[in-house]
């Protein structure tokens, strides 16, 4: 039998719980979330919430800077065309030229990012829209590929129900000072390191 003194513990928690949920209630809003750092997860954090607004059928973009189409089977990126091909809301365009060590050509990297951006701004504006995916734009900022004031416009100019997230490693400061969430992932160990090669199904 639960002791009286913990069951009125756990009154008074759920009694706190709900009044500061009522207090949050009505003041939901477009949210820019960042992912960034060293370790694991960054995409796969992100395609989380692709998978749960298309769970609510409420539309989506995801644009993947950097990433080809055809050096890897991309999971994500073949699951999310399955989706589209099934009806759902998703649009997903790969717009990358590859790693820099693969294309050996900086002029075409930067041209690629720069087709990316202008598809992306679209559809960060576009009012139908629930969440917009920029999936490696960090890198293509690190590598100088794109200038970040007009990201940083267009995100903070997004319309007021719209839902924008970027991923990549090295995050620039001026966009994790304007997001709503900042999530840096920190590697402790990782695999490949360790000699084991890029798996399908857990890197791909």
């Amino acid at each position: 039998m639960t002791d009286p003194s913990v069951k009125e513990r756990l009154q008074k928690i759920k009694a706190a719980k709900d009044k500061a949920r009522r207090r949050r209630e009505g003041n939901e809003k477009g949210l820019y979330l960042l992912f960034t750092g060293l370790g694991k997860g960054k995409t796969s954090s992100a395609m989380n919430m692709v998978y749960r607004h298309l769970a609510h059928e409420r539309p989506v973009a995801v644009v993947q800077f950097v990433k080809d189409s055809h050096s890897y089977p991309d999971g994500d990126r073949m699951m999310l065309q399955k989706l589209q091909a099934a009806g759902f809301p998703v649009q997903i365009y790969t717009l990358g030229g590859g790693f820099s060590w693969e294309t050996q050509d900086p002029d075409l990297d930067r041209k690629k990012a720069e087709d990316a951006w202008q598809q992306a701004s679209q559809f960060i504006s576009h009012p139908e829209i629930s969440l917009v995916l920029l999936d490696e734009l960090h890198v293509a900022l690190h590598k100088a590929q794109l200038q970040v004031e007009p990201i940083q416009t267009a995100i903070q100019n997004r319309p007021h129900h719209a839902h924008v997230v970027s991923t990549g490693r090295y995050a620039p400061q001026s966009l994790i000072d304007i997001a709503d969430l900042v999530t840096e992932m920190t590697r402790i160990k990782h695999h490949v390191s360790q000699g084991v090669p890029a798996q399908m199904g857990i890197e791909y």
